[in-house]
């Protein structure tokens, strides 16, 4: 690859950064701004860019990490999988061992780079289910956050695009539901991938059993369809590339400042009322120098169901026994934050494939990974310039199915047109676990459960910003979240034993074969679960119906005044699908939130 040339490349840019107002120097920014928004990943940029469009109000957007620009490694999207973890722009963080896998210890990472995440992720495009929207509306009393109107915030982000191949693309997706004049690029795979006849053969077999989807985006998600993903023509589009673009962040109102990280949200405890957000605190490391910088309106944080959590209860929001036993003076207590931690526990099957031409070629033949990058280079196409799955296959388990009948009146899912579980398939070894030996080649079934029932949590392990958090994901803790995945696992075997795939199928890896009991099959489930790094819900929305919660309906923190939070973390309820899509919905509508309160 070209991780070391294009590293520095970067680290330069951001150093030299004299054109606009992208700046590494906190000597070189403002003493106060009416909004100051932490974190540069999607809810971040998003916010940055609507609010600094209003040329009154000067807006500053503070990043931990280095400037996205000049990474190839980056930048196209076959080398998603290993653009993390990465010791440069990746936080890299460690669950405690996990109850419901067998012990094991997890590693979790997170985009620290200008984009954030969207910088680094597989790009995989969902919206989510229009269940999974009026559901977020039937929670917060607020029909804004339903289907019908965040419906009209996808269009105005989106512009789709056509692949890199320019193939025909007609009956791969519905372009009446796509947007065609906004930031972000969304696109259909650009190369022939040699799994896509097999898939979608496989799927014409058993049409009953997996139907096929024109448009998973439209607000019914279930089926197997062409998958959507943020690329633009052959490189990845991302919350950076979108929204914090030169005509953009050269606004005069709008500076960004990369490789410092906020450490505390400052507050005014003496105002009447409720604690006032009047700045943040920030610097580059344990050792550097710590600045301050006022907020005249609003602080917003949009560090991720991570970071922005982690920064609450170091401001002192949190639960303050907890707070307490760690040194950090309480400010308002809420022991939501941190609580109702929700991801998508995920399992890579694999199969030997009868196959010389899989991805496994270029990650085993050096000389292949180099011409594929000349011809990327030269032409703009070729097999570089797609993520790692060509379709998507979104289900439900039938009313009829031992699952269902295992678990009667059991729905985690947002409704009938929202989905359980998630198909994704790569032509080679594509995991999150180590290739079993040097050299082969194979295919992988990724199986996602999208509905899981389990609740892990974020606390504090000291009042020292510098030391990580303590995170537990409870992957598979629960009953119903070990039948789902075992019932999904059992789909991901039928999918592959049909005669769409003989002859080029030749067994399966790690022999998962020897798993057939159901104690087997949980066992090879608890062993081999990983997480797909979706986590949400650490700061929900309340619930109009009152109780518990970090921030209200308009993403303002319950208890404290001038403090939002807008990412990923506020969500009630985990979307059936990847968060990318709603995360740029979801800072669309806050935009507009912030947008009125300030009219």
């Amino acid at each position: 690859m070209i991780s070391l040339s294009s590293v520095v490349l970067a680290l330069l840019i951001g150093s030299q950064a004299v054109k606009g107002a992208l700046l590494t120097d906190p000597t070189k920014i403002g003493n106060d701004y009416d909004f100051v928004v932490v974190g540069a990943g999607i809810g971040g940029s998003v916010v940055a860019n609507r609010l600094s469009e209003n040329p009154a109000w000067k807006v500053l957007l503070i990043e931990a990490g280095i400037n996205n620009a000049g990474l190839e490694d980056i930048s196209i999207p076959f080398f998603a999988p290993s653009d993390s973890p990465n010791e440069i722009w990746t936080w890299n963080y460690t669950t405690v061992p996990q109850k419901g896998l067998l012990g094991r210890t997890l590693t979790y990472q997170r985009g620290k780079i200008l984009g954030g995440t969207s910088s680094i992720n597989y790009m995989m495009f969902t919206r989510g289910s229009s269940d999974f929207w009026d559901n977020i509306a039937n929670w917060t009393g607020d029909s804004s956050w339903g289907w019908k109107n965040i419906y009209n915030y996808f269009i105005k982000l989106e512009t789709f695009t056509p692949p890199a191949d320019g193939h025909d693309t007609t009956g791969q997706y519905d372009p009446s539901v796509h947007g065609t004049s906004g930031p972000l690029a969304v696109s259909l795979p650009g190369a022939a991938n040699e799994l896509s006849p097999f898939i979608f053969q496989t799927q014409q077999n058993e049409a009953s059993h997996w139907p096929f989807i024109l448009d998973a985006n439209s607000g019914n998600q279930l089926g197997l369809g062409w998958l959507q993903a943020t690329i633009n023509g052959s490189t990845r589009a991302s919350a950076a590339t979108a929204y914090l673009a030169p005509q953009y962040i050269s606004r005069p109102n709008l500076d960004v400042l990369i490789e410092q990280q906020v450490t505390k949200v400052l507050f005014n405890t003496k105002v009447k009322g409720a604690p006032q957000a009047t700045g943040v605190t920030f610097a580059s490391g344990p050792k550097g120098k710590v600045y301050t910088v006022k907020a005249k309106k609003e602080v917003i944080l949009s560090g991720g169901s991570i970071g922005s959590t982690h920064l609450l209860l170091l401001s002192g929001i949190g639960d303050k026994n907890a707070l307490k036993k760690v040194g950090v003076s309480s400010i308002f207590n809420n022991a939501e934050v941190g609580s109702n931690l929700i991801d998508h526990p995920c399992i890579t099957n694999h199969w030997v494939a009868n196959t010389t031409n899989s991805l496994d070629l270029l990650r085993e033949n050096s000389t292949a990974l180099a011409d594929a990058i000349a011809n990327y280079d030269a032409t703009g196409k070729g097999r570089l310039v797609d993520t790692v799955s060509p379709a998507m296959g979104l289900f439900r388990f039938p009313d009829n199915s031992d699952f269902i009948k295992s678990n009667p009146g059991v729905k985690t899912a947002s409704g009938p047109k929202a989905a359980e579980y998630e198909f994704l398939w790569i032509d080679g070894w594509g995991s999150f676990l180590p290739v079993p030996g040097p050299s082969g080649f194979y295919l992988t079934l990724s199986q996602v459960i999208l509905s899981p029932s389990s609740r892990g949590s974020i606390t504090l392990n000291s009042a020292s910003p510098w030391t990580f958090p303590t995170i537990d994901t409870a992957f598979l803790e629960t009953e119903y979240d070990l039948a789902i995945s075992r019932a999904a696992f059992k789909d991901a075997r039928r999918f592959m034993n049909d005669k769409a795939w003989v002859g080029y199928k030749l067994g399966e890896a790690f022999d998962q074969n020897a798993f057939q009991t159901d104690a087997q099959i949980d066992t090879y489930l608890r062993n081999n679960t990983t997480p797909i790094y979706h986590m949400t819900s650490t700061n929900r929305i309340q619930s109009h119906k009152g109780g518990d919660g970090v921030v209200d309906n308009t993403l303002k923190v319950v208890g404290v005044s001038g403090l939002r939070v807008v990412d990923n973390s506020v969500f009630p309820f985990i979307i059936e699908g990847h968060p990318e899509a709603t995360i740029y919905a979801l800072a669309e509508r806050a935009s507009d939130y912030i947008k009125a309160t300030w009219a």
